[in-house]
């Protein structure tokens, strides 16, 4: 049900009960224009999912964009992740309704999980 990414520490988040208990237990933090939900898990491994939403960007192309961007600026944290961030579901997503350049993904992305650990 999951599949491994590059790192054997991060799995894809992709059943439809582990998006459920996120949006109906888990926390939720913003910075500008990403979203972060959080949801303990009862196990030691981390589930990283990525959304974009279908109504501000109606072509998967841009879509499917936004999400490698997003995969990509989380993947070049993850040590600051894994080490800080204890194991659970998580969920980044983007709000906003331009096709953001990786810089401004990345320092949002750095903000929201810098937020995130100094209120865990």
């Amino acid at each position: 049900m999951t599949k491994e990414i590059k790192n054997n520490n991060l799995l894809s988040l992709k059943s439809k009960k582990s998006f459920k208990s996120l949006f109906d237990k888990g926390a939720f933090y913003k910075e500008k224009n990403i979203g972060f939900r959080y949801c303990k898990g009862n196990n030691v491994r981390f589930y990283v999912g990525y959304s974009v939403s279908k109504k501000q960007f109606s072509k998967a192309v841009d879509r499917n964009l936004i999400k490698r961007r997003l995969r990509s600026e989380v993947y070049k944290i993850s040590r600051f992740f894994l080490n800080n961030c204890p194991p659970g579901i998580y969920l980044f997503y983007y709000l906003g309704k331009e096709i953001p350049l990786s810089v401004d993904l990345s320092i949002n992305i750095k903000g929201v999980v810098k937020k995130f650990t100094q209120e865990t």
